[in-house]
């Protein structure tokens, strides 16, 4: 009995390591198989993703980066992958990864420590400011101006937490920090009058204030109180599909269509003008690695 115990677990030890490799690839068999990939996208993280109401579907930068993802992905798999979108919340994004219910987000989500070690994550694409969006004639141009004033925020953003850090440290002193679930919410909460402010990035301020029917009764404050490099989210141990998304980041920039993008949402004439900085451009040029041609061939 001894012996055929041993020999059970050789083979169970087999098995496992003949497992590994397909577990490696789980997502990318499972788009191959299904000729479908599991998008998550916000509904207000205007320009990144959020959901048009003219069109009633998801647009937006990272929604145009996803549909290269899946031209990308059909030519791999010699047929077309169609995108099936979800919408995630701050809240959802990463459980929705994690369980499977979809297989990347692409939208405005800041990369963090703390998340990577639930997730996994692409390399960087963009840079943004927390900040906070106030009406025009609040007053409110530096940060000791919000002391006794209402601020809020979106639950599981990280300027949440930079809002709640900065008021534990004592750099200023709000009345109350009200937490909403989505950027919609907080920007209706700001108009309502039940905030006097409220923070995410900078983008996404200028695409709720762009939004907005009266655009010029609200203004970005010109100080930030921390940093939110963005990064797509995918689940952890699929690291062809990682890599996948990557190389589709990187051959977009080679090609000039990652510029073009950015013109079409954030240029001049773009649905929120953010002008693209030389250090920024310098930093996509450099993060361009070798990538040859036809590089999505099996």
């Amino acid at each position: 009995m001894k012996r055929v115990g041993i020999i059970a677990l050789a083979i169970a030890c087999c098995v496992s390591l003949l497992a590994a490799p397909v577990l490696a690839d789980q997502t990318m068999d499972q788009i191959e198989k299904t000729g479908k990939i599991k998008l998550g996208f916000r509904e207000g993280s205007i320009p990144f993703a959020y959901v048009d109401p003219k069109v009633g579907k998801h647009v937006g930068f990272s929604v145009d980066m996803a549909h290269l993802l899946a031209e990308n992905l059909s030519k791999r798999f010699g047929k077309k992958i169609e995108i099936v979108p979800y919408t995630v919340t701050p809240k959802t994004r990463i459980p929705m990864v994690v369980n499977g219910t979809i297989d990347v987000e692409m939208g405005s989500t800041t990369y963090t420590q703390k998340r990577e070690e639930q997730a996994d994550f692409s390399m960087i694409f963009f840079f943004s400011e927390t900040t906070f969006l106030v009406a025009k004639d609040s007053g409110i141009t530096k940060l000791e101006d919000l002391n006794g004033k209402r601020v809020g925020a979106a639950r599981g953003t990280t300027n949440l937490r930079a809002v709640e850090a900065l008021a534990k440290q004592g750099k200023f002193k709000p009345r109350d920090i009200v937490v909403t679930e989505t950027h919609p919410q907080g920007m209706l909460a700001l108009k309502s009058g039940k905030i006097e402010a409220y923070s995410t990035d900078r983008s996404l301020l200028e695409g709720l204030r762009m939004k907005d029917q009266h655009p010029e009764k609200w203004m970005t404050v010109p100080f930030a109180i921390a940093y939110e490099p963005y990064a797509y989210i995918m689940r952890e141990g699929n690291s062809d599909f990682r890599d996948f998304v990557n190389n589709t980041i990187i051959w977009s920039i080679k090609t000039g269509k990652f510029f073009e993008l950015y013109d079409k949402w954030m240029g001049p004439n773009g649905v929120v003008p953010i002008p693209m900085s030389e250090a920024y451009r310098n930093y996509l040029q450099m993060m361009v690695y070798p990538i040859s041609d036809g590089w999505w061939k099996k």
